[in-house]
């Protein structure tokens, strides 16, 4: 039998539900309502700290997104079946929202999942994946009156012209030669001149609802309802008389002048129709009867995709306020439904919206859709003539399984496109364009969708189904090699995050991953992490438990700030936690742990006859118990001295006068040790389990740091449970007066006296103050059965 002692070095790497003899030292069983950090240990998770109640009823389902637009002004919106609202996010005020129309669009069975949004500016893009797309069937581009144009385009001596309009001819034959004036009869207006007066005299004119009109040597004729017949003949092999009437074949064969808005279709290659495309006579306003011809739509054709089917923006007005409505999205401007097609989101539900190199882009079924660069309402090409680089992108992803796109993630200059069992990857280009996007299979890992993978750094998260279970990967590139991989987060706690998981969220500033499930909605999910070049030293699952009334909506992250959107019984709440390393009372002095906490001004205060009478601006739960702690030295109180008081619903009553207060609700820390083990140096380098003998444990000492209460609790097999508590108050300690807190750091030893895997070690802290805890050690009696050769 020998007595040994060892260190375990640290307990920042949470949970593992690893066999115990394959757990790092480091690892715990549990861990409830701890903060894993590399800078200040294990230590009691940050309260959370009360900024508003947003209503007064309770959301199970609603769909929150936080809308970052500056340092200076942030929101989050709640969408629920049928409506939306907006909260300042500093202050939990709410902000007005305009709705002159659209309403409509949110109706959702499960806002939850239906809606997804993005913020551009003061725009954020609402899609709801339950509504189809669809086609305006009310609006055609204008339709044009039966018309034509007669164009002399050359005069020559000794020649016919011929017209026949509707069956009325006119004909005119020029002089042989130039004698007596005859060149002013070959003049191209003189010759439609004497071919209008014919026409009109033969009954092409008003009162048979013709309309003529000269403008040089160009005839324009239209009648409103009736598709007259046009043919023209001349003399000179055709060429110097030409009608134009629907079509032509090339630009070349259109004259100078037309009547204003005169619409012709350039037909380009007979065999073919992806080159023919409209054009219309535009006149111009100081110069009638001279103007350009534009490439515009054909006539009668259906334009507009309809806008009430297409994502909604909430726009943040010049005044603060904000209107949602929809969007003026642009309608196809040339061409036709052959040259210029809905896009591929037409007649689909939308996936997923996001923002990519200056260009917003959905994703529909298997497509991924960009709009023109710049221009965030349009998905049509602006011209049929031609592909330019700012048009939009309208590409599909083709894999041999079905690859419904899902979700888009900006990744490492590229742009990341997932489906449930395989994910593309839009190629780097330096200029993204229609001719160089190309959609290119990445890997295939199997995704759970419900969440939307999110990025922080140089890694994207994004969550595994695991029957009745959740893992979470981290996609990332190998170094040196440009390989794509994604390493498994949970592949040491298979079984920790449950089911259907509906929300990641990440921040790069305190390398902190949360996930949220449907399953235990009053849970958070914490994965803390950390980098060292590319060597991941830390990779720590704990979880945050909250009170088991509480629904937690929505968790996002600006800098160190954590916020909540929670659901209680009695309304919608947004609560903050500060994440950034040596938090602290305002004066410096050691922060008071109370979640929902609530400052003195927040309740406010009122003195009456030697009292002070406070207001929650909350009602507590059922279970839910309420502290008041002093944060201000004076002759009775001390910093983080508890406050008696009595309490009826809101209602709080304290003796004395109290001008500096925080007031909120007790939670607790726990921390499972793994059962301890004696390790020894492997052959091959690293540290291996010696299980070959009996470890009686004797005690462990634990190293502690800015530390006020805590207990351990030592749980020998089919014995009762020993509590040591520690106080903060240590012999001799200066200050010390009992019922007064300390905070200080050491080391508190605890007696064992029981075999290592017949114990359960656990810490708790269930108290206001702090704790942190560095490292531990434990000495025991170690009996080998045997020798090692």
């Amino acid at each position: 039998m020998s007595l040994i002692s060892t260190t375990i070095p640290n307990l920042i790497n949470g949970v593992s539900q690893q066999p115990f003899a394959l757990r790092l030292p480091s690892q715990a069983e549990e861990q409830i309502n701890g903060f894993s950090s590399v800078v200040e240990g294990l230590t009691k998770r940050p309260p959370t700290k009360h900024l508003a109640k947003l209503q007064d009823t309770p959301l199970t389902d609603a769909y929150a997104h936080t809308i970052n637009r500056d340092t200076n002004e942030r929101y989050q919106a709640l969408l629920t079946n049928g409506g939306i609202k907006v909260y300042d996010l500093a202050t939990g005020a709410e902000k007005t929202v305009h709705t002159p129309n659209g309403l409509g669009y949110l109706a959702a069975t499960n806002p939850k999942d239906a809606f997804e949004c993005i913020t551009v500016a003061d725009y954020t893009f609402i899609v709801n994946k339950e509504k189809t797309v669809t086609h305006d069937n009310t609006t055609t581009t204008p339709l044009r009156p039966y018309e034509c144009l007669i164009w002399v385009r050359q005069g020559a001596y000794s020649t016919n012209y011929t017209a026949n309009v509707a069956g009325v001819q006119a004909t005119f034959g020029t002089a042989a030669s130039d004698v007596n004036g005859a060149s002013n009869t070959i003049r191209t207006e003189a010759i439609a001149g004497q071919l209008v007066a014919q026409l009109m005299a033969g009954g092409i004119n008003a009162s048979n609802g013709y309309f003529v009109q000269q403008n040089g040597s160009i005839i324009a004729i239209w009648h409103n309802t009736d598709d007259f017949t046009v043919s023209v003949t001349d003399s000179q092999s055709d060429t110097a008389l030409k009608a134009v009437r629907g079509s032509v074949q090339r630009f070349t064969d259109l004259p100078q002048k037309a009547v204003d808005g005169f619409v012709v279709q350039i037909k380009g290659n007979a065999e073919s129709l992806t080159d023919d495309y409209y054009v219309q006579f535009e006149v111009h306003p100081q110069t009638p009867g001279n103007g350009v011809w534009k490439e515009c739509p054909k006539p009668g054709e259906f334009q507009r995709i309809n806008k009430a089917t297409m994502p909604h923006i909430l726009v943040r007005e010049a005044d603060g306020s904000f209107t949602f409505r929809p969007a003026d999205w642009t309608d196809r401007k040339v061409g036709d439904l052959k040259t210029i097609p809905w896009p591929s989101f037409v007649g689909r539900k939308l996936n997923s919206i996001f923002f990519h190199r200056n260009r917003l882009g959905l994703l529909s079924d298997e497509n991924m859709i960009l709009s023109e660069a710049g221009e965030f309402f349009n998905f049509f090409q602006t011209s049929a003539m031609q592909l330019v680089d700012s048009d939009p992108i309208d590409v599909g992803a083709s894999h041999s399984k079905v690859s419904v796109l899902k979700h888009a993630t900006a990744w490492n200059s590229s742009l990341i496109l997932w489906s449930d069992q395989v994910q593309f990857m839009l190629g780097k280009t330096e200029a993204l364009t229609p001719k160089t996007a190309s959609i290119q299979l990445a890997t295939e890992f199997e995704c759970s969708m419900r969440a939307r993978p999110v990025g922080a750094g140089k890694n994207v998260y994004f969550a595994v189904q695991r029957g009745e279970n959740t893992g979470v990967r981290e996609y990332y590139v190998q170094p040196d090699t440009l390989i794509t991989d994604a390493a498994d987060c949970t592949a040491h706690v298979p079984k920790y995050i449950p089911k259907n998981v509906t929300r990641l969220a990440a921040s790069s500033n305190e390398d902190i991953l949360v996930a949220l499930s449907e399953q235990t909605p009053n849970v958070l999910y914490l994965y803390r992490y950390y980098w060292s070049g590319d060597e991941k030293l830390q990779s720590a699952w704990s979880k945050w438990v909250f009170s088991p009334t509480t629904v937690i909506l929505d968790v996002g992250f600006i800098e160190s700030q954590m916020y909540l959107t929670v659901s209680r019984p009695n309304g919608v709440f947004l609560e903050v936690i500060s994440l950034d390393a040596g938090r602290a009372e305002y004066d410096g002095s050691p922060l008071v742990h109370l979640d929902r906490r609530v400052s003195l001004e927040q309740c406010s205060p009122v003195y009456v006859n030697g009292t002070t009478q406070l207001t929650l601006p909350y009602t507590p739960e059922t279970g839910e118990e309420i502290v008041v702690v002093s944060v201000q030295n004076n002759n009775m109180l001390v910093v983080g001295q508890v406050i008696p008081h009595t309490r009826v619903g809101r209602n709080i009553q304290v003796q004395g006068t109290l001008t500096l207060g925080a007031i909120g609700v007790r939670y607790a820390f726990r921390y499972k040790l793994s059962p301890l083990l004696v390790r020894e140096q492997a052959a091959g380098g690293g540290m291996q389990p010696v299980q070959s003998g009996r470890l009686q444990v004797r005690n462990v000492a634990f190293t502690y740091a800015n530390t006020g209460n805590f207990r351990v609790e030592v749980t020998p097999l089919a014995r009762e449970t020993y509590t040591y508590g520690f106080s903060g108050i240590t012999l001799g300690q200066a200050n010390a007066i009992l019922g007064r807190p300390v905070v200080s750091e050491g080391q508190f030893t605890v007696p064992v006296m029981s075999k290592n895997d017949q114990v359960t070690i656990e810490i708790i802290n269930d108290s206001h103050l702090p704790c942190a805890f560095l490292s531990a050690e434990w000495e025991g009696f170690f009996v080998r059965r045997s020798r090692r050769i």
